[in-house]
């Protein structure tokens, strides 16, 4: 900032003051995901997002307004190959966004999953490490105490400012309770409600700010959520049911979103919810406005803005902290495991069974005695050249911690969960194929798996339920038996899912992550893609050729 625009900064601070105003600016991001520098590990290329460049934005805000605090909104601990390095390999260096976090000055965090994913003894030693809370006033424990602190508060010219952490409840839908052994994930809206008392009484707070790991398009709706899973994302909810709250920090999701921008500043009676996607690609900014009133500071403007990061040059202090990290980093994914037969390609994983998930369910039969094999394609934007296979190509091809678990299951439950995930396809209506999309972008590819071990096709012409046609065992090509019980290898995510849908038995699981299984795998077999055979496919073939070649899915 320049000398003249200081002295201008300076006398409208000046101004604020003898007018009795005050603005406090809140700057947060969210699902961070080990963003720090601008560098994929995983393509392998530089990027335009990181937290070095948040870094250069929030200094930035810090010199033109004297009252700035700095939040996030979780999930900082998964996501890159640096986050499982430091998670898992070397746990007795200082832990890289610590480091970054303390020097940016946080405020304070919420809790995500994704930190509760990596469990307790990476969550426990980088929480003594940070500088700033980490909150989560959902996280009970057995003792009626929390595991984690539940909120912070701020004193600016005499404005209590509370800012409450939250958790997504949802984590015993997808996580082991190994994870999280005993804390019991309150409902976000129960917890909501419960907080507000004491903290605008008791602890006399002017502002209270909801720093929520959790999104804004609700999950319970969808007819198989578990009736004993609290809402996955009810900040809107909140909101409405809530009005005490003057601002509601929401994520989880990896979406923009915000109720307030400067053109509807004048509503204070409504809380401000604002999203400011994800892995360092955005900064939210929220200015809160007051004048003095009787003595006390009186909200009379609130706004959000989501500025993105892409033209910020990156903070050159943050990049020195980091670069060591970076440099043992590159060389750990670097490190060559086998070769690919061909090239690999998520492209159309989802549509076309391909050497992709192939590999996937491969390793898991190799580490498991599963009958059969569930897994999904993660992406749809990875490719593997024929050539070498390195550690940084399984992050590509495997993005989480999961683990590998084995499942007792009937064959009319695993019929029944194929026939759930082909939701990610719309019914085709073969008179006028293209009236509707081929793909739902209402369901979460992720949540689409694909089945090896037998035989079958998916017709898309038919409504869910009818759709997983012609079910044979792949190794002899019998009709498959929905009455007999199969050992069934998914990972820990789906795991979860299925133990509350379908009461399933878990044989087996893992003591290592899926990623070390496929490096293991590769290691092992050395060439991979070789002996590639397709088992599903979508039917009919001509109409879905027919989708496919006239229009980009």
């Amino acid at each position: 900032m320049s000398v003249k625009n200081r002295v201008v900064e300076l006398f409208q601070n000046l101004f604020r003051r003898k007018s009795r105003q005050l603005e406090v600016v809140i700057l947060f991001t969210s699902d961070v995901h080990g963003s720090v520098i601008s560098y994929d590990y995983v393509l392998g290329k530089p990027v335009t997002w990181g937290l070095a460049r948040v870094a250069t934005l929030v200094r930035a805000y810090r010199e033109k307004y004297p009252h700035v605090i700095l939040l996030d909104n979780g999930d900082f601990l998964q996501g890159s190959p640096l986050n499982y390095y430091y998670n898992f390999v070397d746990t007795q260096t200082p832990y890289p966004l610590a480091r970054v976090m303390n020097k940016m000055e946080y405020s304070a965090s919420s809790v995500g999953n994704h930190d509760i994913e990596q469990g307790q003894p990476v969550y426990n030693r980088v929480r003594k490490q940070l500088k700033f809370p980490w909150l989560s006033a959902n996280s009970l424990r057995r003792n009626g105490n929390l595991y984690f602190q539940p909120y912070t508060m701020r004193d600016v010219e005499g404005l209590r400012i509370a800012i409450l952490g939250l958790t997504t409840p949802a984590i015993p839908f997808w996580l082991n309770p190994e994870l999280y052994p005993g804390i019991h994930w309150q409902d976000m809206v129960q917890a909501a409600q419960g907080w507000i008392r004491y903290l605008k009484q008791e602890k006399q707070a002017d502002v209270l700010i909801g720093l929520f790991h959790a999104g804004v398009h609700p999950s319970a709706i969808d007819p198989d959520w578990p009736r004993d899973i609290p809402e996955e994302n009810p900040c809107l909810t909140i909101a409405e049911k809530f009005p005490e709250y003057d601002v509601i920090i929401a994520g989880h999701e990896h979406k923009k979103f915000n109720t307030h921008p400067p053109e509807k500043s004048d509503d204070v009676t409504h809380p401000l919810v604002v999203m400011a996607g994800s892995h360092a690609r955005y900064l939210g900014v929220i200015h809160l406005e007051f004048h003095k009133k009787n003595g006390r500071w009186m909200l009379f403007r609130k706004y959000a803005t989501i500025e993105s990061v892409r033209q910020v040059e990156p903070d050159a202090t943050i990049e020195k902290i980091y670069r060591p990290y970076h440099k043992r980093i590159m060389k750990y994914i670097n490190y060559k495991i086998g070769e690919a037969y061909c090239d690999i390609t998520s492209q159309h994983a989802r549509i076309r069974d391909n050497v992709f998930v192939d590999l996937i369910h491969r390793a898991q039969f190799g580490a498991t005695s599963a009958d059969i094999s569930l897994a999904s394609a993660f992406t749809t934007r990875f490719t593997l050249k024929k050539g070498p296979i390195r550690i940084k190509d399984v992050y590509g091809l495997y993005q989480y911690e999961n683990n590998l678990y084995v499942l007792l299951m009937t064959g009319e439950q695993i019929k029944d969960h194929l026939e759930r995930s082909s939701r990610y396809f719309n019914q085709i209506d073969p008179n006028d194929p293209f009236r509707v999309p081929l793909i739902n972008k209402n369901f979460m590819g992720f949540n689409y798996d694909m089945a090896e071990g037998i035989d079958y096709e998916i017709d898309i012409t038919k409504p869910v339920g009818q759709r997983i046609v012609n079910i044979r065992y792949s190794k002899n090509g019998k009709p498959f038996d929905l009455k007999r019980k199969y050992k069934v290898a998914v990972n820990s995510y789906r795991a979860m899912q299925l133990r509350k849908i379908y009461h399933c038995r878990i044989l087996w699981r893992s003591n290592k992550q899926m990623r070390d299984i496929l490096v293991e795998y590769i290691q092992r077999v050395h060439v991979v893609g070789k002996d590639f055979s397709p088992n599903w496919r979508l039917v009919p073939e001509d109409l879905v050729e027919k989708i496919l070649s006239s229009k980009p899915q």
